[in-house]
């Protein structure tokens, strides 16, 4: 098989696993999609895809946070660890 449509499978199986998945709303489930495009993540199977969406949506709910804060110094964002625990 063609490894484009292969890619293309894959993605969207992931994106039939996120779509179905609660209680994540469908920005967050896209934005967990562009992310794994973005820094060429491999799609994992369908019980860690759903552990490391919910991981990535709680990264962004503590980023906003975070730069929200005035007395902060720093800004976080978004790269290649964001999905994961500090473990």
């Amino acid at each position: 098989m063609n490894k484009s449509y292969l890619a293309i499978a894959l993605l969207v199986a992931a994106a039939t696993v996120l779509y179905t998945m609660e209680p994540s709303t469908n920005q967050e489930k896209s934005q967990y999609l562009a992310y794994l495009r973005k820094f060429n993540k491999p799609i994992p199977n369908a019980d860690e895809l759903v552990y490391r969406s919910r991981l990535f949506a709680e990264y962004l709910i503590k980023m906003e946070k975070h730069n929200s804060d005035p007395s902060q110094k720093w800004e976080m964002g978004v790269n290649q660890f964001s999905d994961l625990t500090h473990e």
